[in-house]
Order: structure tokens, then sequence, then C-alpha cells
């Protein structure tokens, strides 16, 4: 008993750690031509559109790595996590008024479980915020296309598909850092049978017709502190 309490009391020391470090070394809020020329600086994923999960994890773990140490997290498959420091992390930012606000998805399901098996637990840190998707988005959308000298692969391959273009977020204010946290795969298994855990992608394919790999996502609607740390 006594060293179960030592390891909860490790986990919960160092997420409110995560969170201060992130909530001081990191603006409140993140305009979107500031941030694609800061990755772009540090030559980072800048021509992404979703460039909101891209800066926090560059930034992010640079800010823990500089005031609280730590080093990349662990690879598996095409899956890399985002820091390690006593456990493993991986970083998500998430519009919390998106339509989909209530699920923000994590990571592929095989590199999770394996790194629970492997490192005894893995968490996520969730920056929860509210999106800027205001009528300059247009003008955000050509700025960063000019940026990046015409449209990337993805965006090519969107319009001979036909598929509609997706909203541009040209900013993003944080509300807060959740810190969910995994610890075995009977967690994971609870979460699941408790229906804020669920599946995303499961049995789709891309459009070669290759399967998806299934990606686990958390309700946080309803998963209120059942295991924040």
């Amino acid at each position: 008993m006594r060293e179960q309490k030592s390891i909860i009391d490790d986990l919960s020391d160092e997420a409110r750690i995560i969170r201060d470090v992130l909530h001081t070394h990191l603006p409140q809020k993140w305009d979107g031509r500031k941030s694609i020329l800061a990755l772009r600086e540090v030559d980072y994923n800048w021509r992404q559109m979703e460039w909101i999960g891209w800066y926090l994890e560059y930034f992010g773990r640079e800010a823990l790595m500089a005031h609280y140490g730590g080093d990349d997290g662990p690879r598996y498959g095409k899956t890399t996590f985002d820091y390690r420091n006593r456990y493993v992390w991986d970083f998500k930012a998430h519009p919390s008024n998106s339509p989909s606000s209530k699920w923000a998805i994590m990571n592929d399901c095989e590199a999770v479980d394996q790194c629970i098996a492997e490192y005894g637990g893995v968490g996520f840190i969730i920056a929860l915020g509210e999106a800027d998707y205001n009528s300059d988005q247009r003008d955000f959308y050509i700025w960063h296309k000019e940026l990046k000298s015409g449209m990337s692969n993805y965006e090519k391959e969107r319009v001979a598909r036909g598929a509609p273009s997706r909203r541009r977020k040209v900013a993003f204010s944080v509300e807060e850092y959740i810190t969910v946290f995994f610890k075995d795969r009977s967690q994971v298994e609870q979460a699941l049978q408790n229906g804020w855990l669920d599946y995303f992608q499961k049995n789709m394919r891309n459009a070669d017709g290759s399967p998806r790999r299934a990606k686990y996502k958390i309700n946080l609607g309803i998963s209120s502190d059942r295991l924040r740390v």
C-alpha cells in the first residue's frame, strides 16, 4: 500500500509540474501566423494545416526539457510519443468549440498498448481551448499557402478527391491543460466499457483501400476526473 501511494504521489507531482511549466512558459493565446513562423524558424512541421498540435508538441516539449528535464518519448512503428521524464506523455491540442468538441483524438491504439506494457503507463497532456475561426481565415489560408510556395501534397490530394476544405484556425486560446494517465491495460478496458474512451477510424480505409490504423479517443465531456492526475 505504501509503495502504491508513492507511485500515485509521484505521478501526481509530475502532472502538476508539467501543467505549471506549460502555463508559465507558453503564451495563453497562440496567434496562427506567429506560431507558424516560429515553427518555420525551427523547421518543424510548419507547412501543416493543424498547426496548434505541432506548436504544442514542439514548444511544449522544449519548455519542459528546459525547466524540468526529460527527453523524447519512445517510438513504436510510425508513432513517437512526445515526452518522457518519470513517465511517458504525449501532447494534444483540442478546440473546445469545434463540432467534435467532446471527443479528443489520441494515438494509435497499438502504440499506446505497447507503451503501457513497456513503460508501465502512458499519459496525455491535452491543451483544451477555444479556436478562432473568424472571417480572416480565407486570408490566413492564402498567406499560409504563399508561405509554402503553393499547395501541400495533402491539399492537392484533397482537391483531387473533391473533399471540402476544413476551416482554418487563425488563433487558439488555452483554457486549461488536462493530464490523463492510463497505468495499465485494465484501465483502458474499463474506460472503453464505461464509454468515455472509444476507437477512432477503426475498420475505416484510406482512399487507396488500405486500412487505417485505429486510434483511441477520449470524451472530455464525461471523463472528468476519472483518470485525470
